[in-house]
C-alpha cells in the first residue's frame, strides 16, 4: 500500500511540474531576401512549423539549431533567425532574414595540379598547372540544386558534367545526384618509394585516362543525419608499363558506394562548435576479376573553451582496405591513400592497408568578425566582405600499417608513431574561404617547414 501512495504522488508531483513549464507556439514564420531561394528550401532547415508548440526553455536553441542548419547549406552570406511576441502572450513569430550568394560562377580554372600549394613549391614541377573554364549553377531553380559543367586542361585534363538535387518528395527528404567525367594526363604517380611520388612521364602521348560515371540516392529523415547509395563504372587505362599493376592495360570497376553522414557543426568549412561524424564504404569489383573495399570512418568534435575566445577542435579518423594483397592495384593504392595526411607531412604519401589519425587544435581568435561595405557599384552578393582570423597551436598523431611485407623497406613511416606539432594563423572571409597558414614540426623526418592549406566551400556529392 506504501508503495502505491508513493508512486501516486510521484505521478502528481511530475504533473505538477509539468504544469508549470511554458510552452510557446508558433504562430508565424516570415522569411525575407530570399530573392531566389524558395522558401520551402529554408523550411526545410527548421524542425517546428507554424502552429507547433515548444518549450520556452527550448526555443533559444531551436532557433539556434536552425540557424546552424542554414548556414551548413552554404547558400547565405548572412543569416539572422529572431522571433518576436505575436498578439498572444504565449505565441511568437520567427523572422528570418538571409542576404544570398552569388549562384552563378562562370570562372576561368587557374590551379595547382598537386596535393596542395606546400607540396607544389617543395618539389618544383611547375609545369603542374591546369587551366580551363567551369561553369557552377549553385541554387538551381532556388531548391539548392547544383548544376556543373568542366573543360579543365594542362597536367590533369578533366572534362565533366555533374547534377545533384536535394529536397525531393512529399516530406523533401530524398535527393539525387549523378555525374560523368573523363580523366587523361600525360606525367602521372607510378609508385611511391620513401613516401615520395614515382612518377611516369611522357611528353608526346597521354599515358593514362579514366572515364568515370554514376548516379545515386540520397534520404535525409532529420536536419542532421544523411544516407547516400550510389554506384559508379570506372574504366581506367594505362599507356605505360610502370603504371600497370597487372598484366593488362585496361581496369574496369564497377564501385557501389554507401555513406552515412552526421553534422550539427556550425560550419562546414570553419566550424566553432558541433560534431560531425561519416562513415564511407566503397566495393571496387573488377568485373573480370576481384574485389576489394575501402573503408573510411571520421569524427570531428569543435567546441568552445573559454567565452567563445578559444576554441578546440579534435578530429579522429581510420582508413582500411579489406581484401588480398593482390587485389589492390597500386593506382587505387595511391589515390585511395592520398587523405592519409597529417599537418607536416604534405610532402610524402603514407601507403598502409590501416591508417588511423587524431588532429588536435587549439584557436585563439585575435581578431573578431569585421564587416567591410564596399562601393554601391558593386554587386549587392559581393558588397558585404568580412574577416576574422585566429591563431592556432595543434598536435597530430597517427599510424599506418603496409600493404604487404615486401613494401615495408620502401615506407620508413610504418608499424611506428607519426607525429607533427606546430602553429599558425587561419584567415576566413565570406563566401566560406579559409586560409591557413603554419609552421610544423615533422617528428620523423626532423624538419620544420612551412605550409599552406586553402580550402573552398564547393561541397559535391562524388
Amino acid at each position: 500500500m506504501r508503495a502505491v501512495l508513493l508512486s501516486v504522488l510521484f505521478f502528481a508531483c511530475s504533473l505538477a511540474v509539468l504544469a508549470q513549464e511554458n510552452y510557446m507556439r508558433i504562430a508565424d514564420i516570415t522569411i525575407s531576401g530570399n530573392e531566389k531561394t524558395k522558401p520551402q528550401t529554408i523550411l526545410r532547415e527548421f524542425r517546428c512549423s507554424a502552429g507547433d508548440s515548444l518549450p520556452e526553455k527550448n526555443l533559444e536553441s531551436e532557433l539556434q539549431n536552425f540557424s546552424d542548419n542554414l548556414h551548413r547549406l552554404m547558400l547565405f552570406n548572412n543569416i539572422e533567425v529572431s522571433y518576436s511576441q505575436a498578439d498572444s502572450t504565449n505565441a511568437i513569430n520567427v523572422n528570418v532574414n538571409v542576404v544570398e550568394r552569388w549562384y552563378y560562377w562562370v570562372y576561368p580554372i587557374l590551379e595547382i595540379a598537386d596535393r596542395n600549394l606546400t607540396s607544389y613549391f617543395h618539389y618544383k614541377d611547375f609545369r603542374k598547372i591546369n587551366y580551363g573554364v567551369a561553369f557552377d549553377w549553385l541554387n538551381f531553380r532556388g531548391r539548392n540544386e547544383m548544376l556543373n559543367f568542366k573543360l579543365r586542361f594542362g597536367y590533369k585534363e578533366h572534362y565533366a558534367v555533374s547534377y545533384q538535387k536535394p529536397n525531393m518528395g512529399r516530406h523533401r527528404r530524398s535527393g539525387i545526384f549523378a555525374k560523368v567525367e573523363f580523366f587523361r594526363q600525360k606525367k602521372d604517380i607510378a609508385s611511391i618509394l620513401d613516401c615520395k611520388p614515382v612518377y611516369a612521364e611522357n611528353e608526346n602521348e597521354y599515358i593514362r585516362t579514366m572515364f568515370d560515371a554514376g548516379a545515386g540516392y540520397v534520404f535525409r529523415p532529420d536536419m542532421n543525419y544523411e544516407f547516400s547509395l550510389s554506384l559508379a563504372y570506372q574504366n581506367i587505362w594505362s599507356g605505360d608499363t610502370l603504371l600497370l599493376s597487372s598484366g593488362s592495360q585496361w581496369q574496369n570497376f564497377l564501385v557501389p558506394v554507401f555513406t552515412f553522414d552526421y553534422d550539427n557543426r556550425n560550419s562546414k568549412v570553419s566550424p566553432t562548435s558541433g560534431v560531425h561524424a561519416e562513415l564511407g564504404l566503397k566495393v571496387f569489383s573488377e568485373l573480370k576479376s576481384s574485389t576489394f573495399v575501402f573503408a573510411d570512418l571520421g569524427f570531428e568534435y569543435n567546441t568552445s573553451i573559454y567565452r567563445n575566445r578559444i576554441f578546440y577542435h579534435g578530429t579522429l579518423s581510420h582508413r582500411q582496405f579489406f581484401g588480398s594483397y593482390t587485389d589492390i592495384p597500386t593506382n587505387k593504392q595511391i589515390e585511395l591513400c592520398s587523405g592519409n595526411i597529417i599537418r607536416g607531412f604534405e610532402y610524402y604519401y603514407i601507403l598502409g592497408r590501416n591508417f588511423s589519425s587524431l588532429q588536435n587544435t587549439f584557436s585563439v581568435k585575435i581578431l573578431d568578425r569585421r564587416d567591410f561595405m564596399l562601393p554601391k557599384w558593386i554587386p549587392s552578393k559581393f558588397r558585404n566582405p568580412y574577416i576574422q582570423i585566429y591563431v592556432d597551436l595543434f598536435a597530430d598523431l597517427a599510424y599506418c600499417s603496409n600493404f604487404a611485407p615486401n613494401f615495408e623497406a620502401q615506407n620508413p613511416l610504418a608499424y611506428k608513431p607519426i607525429y607533427s606539432a606546430g602553429a599558425g594563423f587561419s584567415f576566413e572571409t565570406y563566401y566560406d574561404r579559409a586560409l591557413k597558414v603554419y609552421v610544423a614540426y615533422n617528428g620523423n623526418f626532423n624538419f620544420v617547414g612551412v605550409f599552406v592549406d586553402y580550402k573552398t566551400p564547393i561541397y559535391k556529392k562524388f
